[in-house]
């Protein structure tokens, strides 16, 4: 709601500033809102924070300015504290009226002296967390007009330099691991002494020891000690790890699997466990409460986890990710527990238990919208899909869909249809011709898609077949790859109408407007530097799209006919053959509790060969709801099209 108000004050914002009169409005307005009317007497508003550091661009004063315990109230543009003027437009009368504009507004941040300390300390933490030690902070209150202003001076410390790095004494075969991956260690010989550096080399060490066996390994058993004594401003850093014997590597014992778990039966249930059926299936053994869900082949195939092998936490993250890849399952969860008896062994060893809950395995989904403009347009859409999240017994995602899209005016015989329908299968693995092997790491899937739809307009009706088979998987959780081997589109044009194709007025636009076919293939690249829901720092994406069609086809052409323009024709219809690339980037700046956007959408379509123009589904165009929104989609820049003046 909040947000939504936000929009409404930008736009009487530059409204005021637009329009001649409205310079007087907006005094008027904000003359009115004055931010220390409920600031308490004696006290001061808040109204803003700096910070300056010297020497300057050491560090930048944004990464200091979240370390500031107390924030001043938000601003939308140019300074402007619009939802601190709301609330202060509030009566004091308690009543609705009240309580709206408090509730959409925000209360005066009273500026309290005490968190001046805190903020000093926190930015002294976060600079020696960096590697500057004895570092000056100071601070100063300007008070003026019952508002506080408060200037933080930082100076940053002396920095300490490694000059030598060395182990030590350890146990033996955790210093031959530590020895036989430090190539790959956060911390070098010439690096500044931080301490965040120094935990992301423990985390390093931490996932080392863990994924070759040492499963009670953890990070509270590394530890470093620095030697600064010198007077050169350099370190001498040694790496403590646990003593001869006091850590052993551990194997996989048993595997158990439930494939049906019920959490809420098993706490009831005291004979939940016992009255299960048992299967032990090459190395794992499962227990089933009925009727199996999951094959006991796939569950064995997507997991990494082996008895008789090593502890291994990097296998036991992507065997989770892999099951949490099923749609099917509502909840992973793998144990790991000690076998006491192994514990006095030179090896240990734990037993797994992996536990899968399945959800409701199909539904359908119905949706309908309505909608109509000030020209009497009246446009409804009905849609109609049925999902099964376990079709094949091996979470494979069965989506079968019908929609349409009608759109008409009344006591008009002008009307335009359209009618579809589409299928999405997804197997949760590679499947032909791929080798299972070099996806060992990944999370893979397999697509495969099919859809049709007859749109009927008052200039052409047209039909439009198409159908993909590809790959997809991932690289931990920042590089995305789609692969599409066949992708193929068929489009059949019937009653053209004469005028739409003289109104295009453009060779090259007519020539889209006739019917092809499409084989070939496309790909995909996507990477983000912060894959969360939800982000608190500055972070960008790019996405790089490259498609080819018309290739493969090409090498037959002496097996084809050809029409009036000398397109090679398969069954009177030309195929298209083209390459087409697309880049898609965007970057935002969060700073100070604000975020600055921008996009960047580039792209280069050539046909050649068989073809003298893309098809119309592969144009680039701008205009429409997710583009240039003061146009209608296709009606800007080169190649756009004309409106028509019934739809």
């Amino acid at each position: 709601m909040r947000i939504f108000f936000c929009y409404i004050l930008l736009a009487l914002f530059f409204y005021f500033c637009i329009m001649p009169k409205g310079w007087f409005l907006l005094v008027l307005f904000l003359s009115g809102c004055a931010g220390t009317r409920y600031v308490p007497q004696g006290e001061y508003l808040l109204r803003k924070n700096s910070v300056e550091v010297v020497p300057k661009k050491i560090v930048s004063t944004s990464s200091l300015e979240s370390y500031i315990r107390q924030k001043p109230n938000t601003s939308i543009v140019f300074g402007w504290k619009a939802f601190l003027n709301i609330y202060s437009l509030s009566p004091e009368k308690d009543n609705g009226w009240s309580r709206f504009l408090r509730r959409m507004g925000e209360p005066p941040v009273v500026f309290d002296p005490a968190l001046i300390t805190n903020s000093k300390q926190n930015i002294d933490n976060y600079l020696t967390s960096l590697g500057y030690y004895f570092n000056t902070i100071a601070d100063s209150v300007t008070y003026r007009n019952r508002k506080a202003s408060v200037h933080y001076t930082v100076i940053p410390g002396k920095t300490y330099t490694i000059d030598t790095i060395r182990l030590g004494k350890a146990d033996t075969n955790l210093a031959g691991l530590y020895s036989l991956h430090h190539e790959r260690s956060v911390v070098q010989p010439g690096n500044v002494l931080s301490s965040l550096a120094l935990e992301k080399e423990a985390a390093r060490i931490n996932s080392v020891m863990r994924n070759n066996g040492y499963y009670s390994f953890n990070r509270s058993h590394i530890s470093f000690l620095a030697d600064t004594l010198k007077h050169d401003g350099t370190a001498t850093l040694e790496v403590q790890l646990p003593g001869q014997g006091l850590h052993k590597p551990y194997t996989i014992r048993k595997i158990n699997v439930y494939p049906g778990f019920d959490p809420i039966q098993a706490v009831m249930d005291s004979t939940y466990y016992g009255s299960m059926d048992t299967l032990d299936n090459e190395g794992m053994t499962f227990y089933f409460p009925g009727k199996s869900t999951l094959r006991p082949r796939l569950i064995r195939n997507m997991s990494f986890i082996r008895s008789g092998e090593l502890y291994d936490e990097s296998k036991v993250k992507t065997t989770y990710d892999r099951f949490s890849n099923i749609r099917l399952l509502n909840s992973v969860t793998l144990l790991f527990d000690e076998v006491p008896s192994s514990l006095q062994k030179d090896t240990a060893q734990v037993d797994c238990t992996i536990r899968l809950s399945p959800g409701n395995s199909q539904g359908y989904k119905l949706n309908l919208e309505a909608s109509s403009n000030s020209n009497g347009l009246i446009g409804i859409s009905p849609a109609l899909s049925y999902y099964h999240k376990n079709i094949f017994r091996g979470g494979e995602w069965l989506t079968l869909g019908l929609m349409g899209n009608f759109q008409f005016k009344m006591r008009d015989p002008i009307r335009a249809t359209e009618l579809g329908a589409s299928l999405s299968l997804t197997f949760p693995k590679m499947l032909f011709p791929v080798s299972q092997r070099i996806f060992t790491n990944r999370i893979p899937r397999t697509d495969i898609t099919a859809s049709y739809s007859y749109q009927s307009r008052p200039e052409y009706t047209r039909n439009i077949a198409s159908g993909t088979f590809g790959y997809t998987w991932s690289m931990g959780e920042k590089y995305h790859y789609t692969v599409n081997p066949v992708k193929m589109k068929l489009v059949k044009l019937f009653n053209m109408s004469p005028g739409f194709l003289a109104s295009l007025n453009d060779p090259f636009l007519i020539d889209t407007y006739r019917d092809h076919f499409d084989l070939g293939l496309s790909s995909i690249f996507y990477y983000t530097s912060d894959n969360s829901a939800v982000h608190y720092k500055t972070w960008h994406y790019v996405r790089v799209g490259l498609e080819a069609a018309g290739n493969l086809l090409s090498a037959f052409n002496f097996l084809m006919n050809t029409d009036s323009t000398g397109s090679h024709t398969i069954g009177s219809i030309a195929y298209s053959q083209y390459v087409k690339f697309d880049l898609n980037s965007g970057y935002t700046l969060i700073s100070n509790g604000h975020q600055l956007a921008g996009r960047l959408y580039a792209g280069i379509g050539l046909p050649y060969g068989n073809a003298s123009s893309l098809p119309l589904e592969q144009m680039f165009y701008a205009g429409g709801a997710n583009s240039l929104r003061a146009w209608q989609a296709r009606t800007v820049g080169p190649g756009s099209m004309p409106v028509d003046s019934t739809f």
